[in-house]
C-alpha cells in the first residue's frame, strides 16, 4: 500500500518536474537506443534500500546522471540502482547487454499495480525469456505517456551495467551487437588454432602446444564467462562456468607464462625472471582455491594485479629476446604490448580512474579485439620461429651436404692414394721380389748343371747374398708397412742408450760397406739417452743406412751421429754422395709417396723403407728432415726425446 501510495505521489511531481527528467523515445525511426546517459544511478553501498525508499519524492534528487554509454563499478558488494522513464506506443524490451550479473530486479506500474520481474544468473535458464547472452524484460506500451521503471542491480562479479531500450523491431540489433563481433573473434581464433595446430603436429615443439592451450582458455574466458555463451550449453555447466569462469584467467596465465618462457628462452635470456615466472605459477592457484571456495571478488582482484604484472615481464624478456637478436620476439613484443595497453584502458575506463575515459561499448569490446589482435601478432611470432627453425635446418642440411661432399671427396682421395699403394705393392711383388727370385733359381740351376767354376761360384755367391739381403729387406719393409697400415704397430717408447744401440746396427753393415769400399763410422758420445720405441727406431737407422750406402759412390764416406739439445736428441746420417735436387727431396717428403731412384751401382729400390721411416719418426716424437745438393751427400735427421 505504501508503495502504490508513493507511486501516486510521485506521479503528481512528476508532472511538475517532467521537463527537467530526461524520457527515452522510442520510434519506428528509432527503435534502439541505449540509455546509460539517459538514467538516473545511485549506489546503495549497504544494499538496504527497498523499492519503497527509493521513489520517495525526497529521494529523487540521489539519483545521478551519467556521461557515458555504459556504467561500471568494478568489484562492490553495492546494490546499483537505475531509474528511467520512457515513451513507446508499442511493447518495449529492456535489455542489459551482459552476462555475468548475478541478480537482477526490474520494477514498473502497469494500470496502477506493481510489476516485478526476477533475472540474473543464479536463476534458471528457463526463466530467461530469451536464452542468449545478457537479460531481455519486456515493458508495456506507455500509450503516448511516460513511463518510468526501477532497476536494482548486485553481482559477485565486477559490475558492468550496459543498458538499452528497444521495440521489438529493434531487438535484432541488440542481438546482432551481442553475437556479431563475438562470432568474427571465434572465427580468427578458429583458423588461428587450426594453423597453429598443423604447425604443433608437423614439429611436435611445445611451444605451440603451450599456445595452443593459452588460446583455447584465453577464448573460453571471453567468449563463455566475459561474453556469456554459457547460456548456449546447458544450465548445470552455465551455472558453473558463471560461478568459477574467473579461474579460466588464473589458468591462461599460467599457459601463458610456459608458452613467454619456452618461445623467448627464459633460461637463457632471462634467467632470474624465468625463476619468478616458475614460481608465479605455483602462486595462480591461490585465486582458483578463492574462486571454488566462493570468494570471487579476492580471486579476481589477485588476478587483476596479475594482468598488469604479467605484460610487463613478458615485454621485459620479448627486449631481452631481441638484444640476443631473437628476430621472432618482434612480433611477440608488439602482441603483449597491444594487449597491456587494451587491458590498462579497460581497466582504468572499468574502475573509473580517468573520469574523461568515456566507458562505452567500444571499451566493452577492447579485449576481444585486441585479444584477437595479440593473438594474431603470437601466431606470427610463431610462424616466424617456424620460418627460422626451417632455414635453421636447411643451413644445417647444407652443412651436413657440405660435409658429406667433403667426406666423399677425401675418402675418393683416399681410395685413389690406396689404389697407387696397392699398384705400388703389386709392382714390388711382382718386380723386386719376382726379378732376385728368377736371378736365384736361374743360379741354382746351373749350380745344379755344374756348369760353373769355382771361381764363378765365389763370385756368383756375392750376387747371392745382395739379392737375398734385398729380398729380405724389401719383405721386412713390406711386412712393417702392412700392419701399419691396418694400425697393427703399437709404439711402446723405453729408454735407449744410444752409443752401443747405434754401433751394434752397424757392425751387421761391414759386409755391405766393404763392397762398396765405403768408411762408415760413428759419432755418438757415450752416456746420452732418448726415449723411443726399440724396434721402431731400429728400422729407422737402418733404412737411412741402406739409403746412403746405396747413393753413396765407391770409396766415400757415411756417418752416423747425433746433435743435443736440453730436451731433444737429433740423429743424422749423412753422406758424401749423389745428392738430390729440391724437386727430388719434395716427391720424397710428401705423403704417400714411394718415391725411389737406382743407385751407385745400379742398386734397386722400392721407396718403401723411407715411407715407414717417416711414419715411425712421427710416431716417435719427430719429423725426417733433408739437407742435400746435387753433387754434394745428403743429411736425413730426426729428433727423439732425451732422458
Amino acid at each position: 500500500m505504501r508503495i502504490i501510495l508513493s507511486y501516486v505521489i510521485f506521479t503528481v511531481l512528476f508532472a511538475v518536474q517532467s521537463s527537467a527528467a530526461p524520457v527515452v523515445k522510442l520510434s519506428t525511426q528509432q527503435s534502439y537506443q541505449r540509455i546509460g546517459r539517459l538514467c538516473g544511478w545511485y549506489t546503495d553501498k549497504d544494499a538496504q534500500l527497498t523499492l519503497n525508499d527509493v521513489m520517495q519524492p525526497a529521494f529523487q534528487a540521489n539519483f545521478k546522471p551519467y556521461i557515458h554509454d555504459m556504467r561500471s563499478y568494478g568489484i562492490t558488494n553495492a546494490a546499483i540502482w537505475i531509474h528511467a522513464t520512457y515513451n513507446s506506443k508499442e511493447r518495449t524490451y529492456l535489455v542489459a547487454e551482459f552476462a555475468n550479473i548475478d541478480s537482477i530486479f526490474l520494477y514498473y506500474f502497469d494500470s496502477g499495480r506493481l510489476k516485478t520481474i526476477v533475472s540474473g544468473s543464479h536463476l534458471p535458464l528457463k526463466n530467461k525469456r530469451f536464452k542468449v547472452p545478457g537479460f531481455s524484460f519486456e515493458l508495456p506500451a506507455s500509450n503516448g505517456q511516460p513511463k518510468e521503471f526501477w532497476v536494482r542491480v548486485r553481482s559477485g562479479n565486477a559490475v558492468i551495467i550496459p543498458l538499452a531500450l528497444t521495440t521489438p523491431e529493434g531487438l535484432q540489433r541488440s542481438f546482432m551487437g551481442l553475437f556479431v563481433i563475438e562470432l568474427v573473434y571465434a572465427g580468427v581464433v578458429l583458423a588461428l588454432f587450426a594453423y597453429n595446430l598443423f604447425l604443433y603436429i608437423s614439429l611436435g615443439t611445445r611451444n605451440y602446444l603451450y599456445y595452443l592451450c593459452y588460446l583455447i582458455c584465453f577464448v573460453g574466458f571471453v567468449l563463455f564467462y566475459l561474453r556469456g555463451f554459457h547460456v548456449f550449453l546447458g544450465q548445470a555447466l552455465s551455472y558453473f562456468i558463471n560461478m568459477n569462469g574467473i579461474s579460466f584467467v588464473a589458468v591462461t596465465y599460467m599457459f601463458a607464462i610456459l608458452f613467454s618462457v619456452s618461445f623467448l628462452d627464459g633460461k637463457k635470456h632471462a634467467p632470474r625472471l624465468r625463476k619468478a615466472l616458475f614460481i608465479l605459477i605455483g602462486l595462480l592457484w591461490i585465486p582458483v582455491v578463492f574462486n571454488l571456495a566462493g570468494y570471487r571478488p579476492g580471486a579476481i582482484k589477485i588476478l587483476e594485479l596479475c594482468s598488469f604484472l604479467l605484460p610487463f615481464a613478458f615485454i621485459y624478456m620479448a627486449v631481452k629476446a631481441l638484444k640476443q637478436r631473437y628476430k621472432p620476439a618482434r612480433y611477440f613484443l608488439a602482441a603483449w604490448s597491444v594487449l597491456l595497453v587494451s587491458m590498462m584502458l579497460f581497466a582504468t575506463a572499468n574502475t573509473g580512474l580517468l573520469p574523461f575515459l568515456p566507458f562505452s561499448f567500444w571499451t566493452f569490446y577492447i579485449l576481444p579485439i585486441a585479444s584477437a589482435i595479440e593473438m594474431s601478432l603470437l601466431s606470427l611470432a610463431l610462424g616466424s620461429h617456424y620460418t627460422e627453425m626451417k632455414r635453421e635446418k636447411i643451413a644445417m642440411q647444407e652443412a651436413m651436404l657440405a660435409a658429406v661432399e667433403k667426406e666423399v671427396t677425401e675418402r675418393t682421395k683416399e681410395l685413389k692414394e690406396s689404389n697407387h699403394v696397392k699398384d705400388k705393392m703389386l709392382g714390388i711383388i711382382s718386380h723386386d721380389l719376382r726379378k732376385p727370385l728368377n736371378n736365384l733359381s736361374g743360379m741354382l740351376d746351373l749350380v745344379e748343371l755344374k756348369a760353373l767354376s769355382a771361381g764363378e761360384i765365389q763370385d756368383f755367391s756375392l750376387t747371392v747374398r745382395q739379392n737375398i739381403k734385398h729380398i729380405t729387406g724389401t719383405m721386412n719393409n713390406m711386412l712393417n708397412w702392412s700392419l701399419s697400415q691396418m694400425n697393427r704397430i703399437e709404439t711402446r717408447p723405453q729408454k735407449i742408450i744410444l752409443y752401443p744401440f747405434v754401433l751394434q746396427i752397424i757392425e751387421t753393415y761391414w759386409y755391405a760397406t766393404d763392397q762398396k769400399n765405403i768408411h762408415l763410422k760413428a759419432d755418438i758420445p757415450e752416456g746420452i739417452m732418448v726415449l723411443a720405441d726399440f724396434n721402431q727406431l731400429n728400422l729407422v737407422v737402418r733404412n737411412l743406412l741402406d739409403n746412403a750406402i746405396k747413393f753413396t759412390p765407391k770409396g766415400g764416406m757415411i756417418l752416423v751421429g747425433c746433435r743435443t739439445s736440453a730436451k731433444t736428441v737429433e740423429l743424422y746420417v749423412q753422406d758424401n754422395g749423389m745428392g738430390m735436387h729440391p724437386e727430388e727431396v719434395e716427391r720424397l717428403l710428401s705423403e704417400n709417396s714411394f718415391y725411389s731412384t737406382e743407385g751407385t751401382e745400379e742398386e734397386k729400390g722400392t721407396g718403401l723403407g723411407l715411407q715407414l721411416c717417416k711414419e715411425f719418426i712421427v710416431r716417435n716424437g719427430g719429423v725426417l728432415q733433408v739437407k742435400t745438393a746435387p753433387g754434394e751427400g745428403a743429411e736425413f735427421s730426426f729428433c727423439v726425446p732425451r732422458v
